[in-house]
């Protein structure tokens, strides 16, 4: 078993709990973990209703919307305001996903 394999498997375990968003970026980029890193973060979206993460340079927030399914919004930069919330003027896309936490996670990617 190779190390990176290993290494993974075990971060499993833990549940990614400290994974970084450039951790989340390699996983998605690696076509044979990416569906391991969908599933756990539609799991992280499911538990806190928000997830945050960064794939092909762009910074991605997907959150419950108010009125049913998940807005996903993607950002240039990952610069935040004092409060801890992306600056709306790095916006370059985003929408509403009114499919399950998984279709979330995967509408914009």
């Amino acid at each position: 078993m190779s190390l990176k394999k290993e290494y993974l498997e075990d971060e499993a375990k833990k549940g990614f709990e400290n994974w970084t968003k450039e951790g989340w970026e390699f996983l998605l980029q690696t076509s044979e973990y990416k569906e391991l890193a969908v599933s756990t973060l539609s799991k992280i979206l499911d538990i806190y209703q928000r997830v945050e993460f960064k794939y092909n340079n762009s910074y991605y927030e997907v959150f419950d919307a108010a009125d049913g399914g998940y807005m996903i919004n993607i950002y240039s930069s990952d610069e935040k305001d004092e409060d801890g919330y992306y600056l709306e003027v790095n916006i370059t896309d985003g929408g509403l996903c009114t499919g399950t936490n998984k279709d979330a996670i995967e509408f914009m990617l």
